[in-house]
């Protein structure tokens, strides 16, 4: 199967990490190896604005469309959040990972983003109340790949782990443990990922054992 190429949007860095769609708006945010973000305008091929971040590698950075900010974690531990149209630092989250942030997700309705890294651990902060942490989910075994929010039941997310796990977890508990694992990669499991689909109960894994498997998270 050959797909054509539509648009090719370039920007010299070493490495692109993550890219977000906007919303509402033509354009994309890319996370940038070399320590920056950019944000290109899909239609026009043209780069609205460029955020020099930090020396370190950035490996995610989201759209959070409703507030037009924009967060972005780094190698250097931290999370960092920015107003888009005024490209104003508006909070530095230091100090909460002890290693690489790897993955973020923002919340569809409540103030809420979790972020996910090397030190193998979940954590979930308050934009409302100051950025403030709400819980850290602290299960997995190994570093934490990636996240991803349930679109049909939001209350529910999904962790993906090098310790060949997937766990599924609730964001309004208290508690820091998970509510089950899903067990059946033999090696990492790198990415995550929830059916769109309100009729099916299922999410989709993808690991280092070089498999994709489907999984049913109401029978497990």
């Amino acid at each position: 199967m050959k797909l054509e190429i539509k648009k090719k949007l370039l920007s010299r860095s070493e490495r692109v990490k993550s890219v977000d769609l906007h919303p509402t708006l033509p354009w994309v945010l890319i996370a940038l190896y070399a320590g920056n973000v950019v944000i290109f305008d899909y239609n026009s091929q043209s780069q609205v604005k460029s955020f020099e971040i930090t020396n370190a590698p950035i490996r995610c950075a989201k759209f959070i469309s409703r507030k037009q900010w924009i967060i972005v974690g780094s190698d250097d531990t931290k999370i960092r959040v920015y107003n888009y149209n005024t490209s104003e630092n508006l909070k530095t989250i230091a100090n909460e990972h002890s290693d690489f942030i790897r993955n973020l997700v923002v919340h569809p309705t409540l103030p809420y983003v979790l972020s996910c890294g090397d030190d193998d651990r979940i954590l979930m902060f308050n934009w409302e109340d100051n950025w403030n942490k709400v819980n850290a989910f602290e299960d997995h075994k190994h570093y934490v790949m990636q996240l991803c929010i349930n679109p049909k039941y939001t209350n529910m997310f999904a962790s993906a782990s090098l310790d060949t796990t997937i766990k599924i977890w609730s964001v309004s508990t208290t508690q820091n443990h998970a509510n089950f694992s899903l067990q059946g990669h033999q090696a990492g499991v790198n990415c995550v990922d929830f059916s769109h689909d309100n009729e099916r109960s299922h999410l989709v894994s993808g690991g280092d054992d070089g498999q994709v498997k489907v999984w049913d998270y109401q029978t497990k």
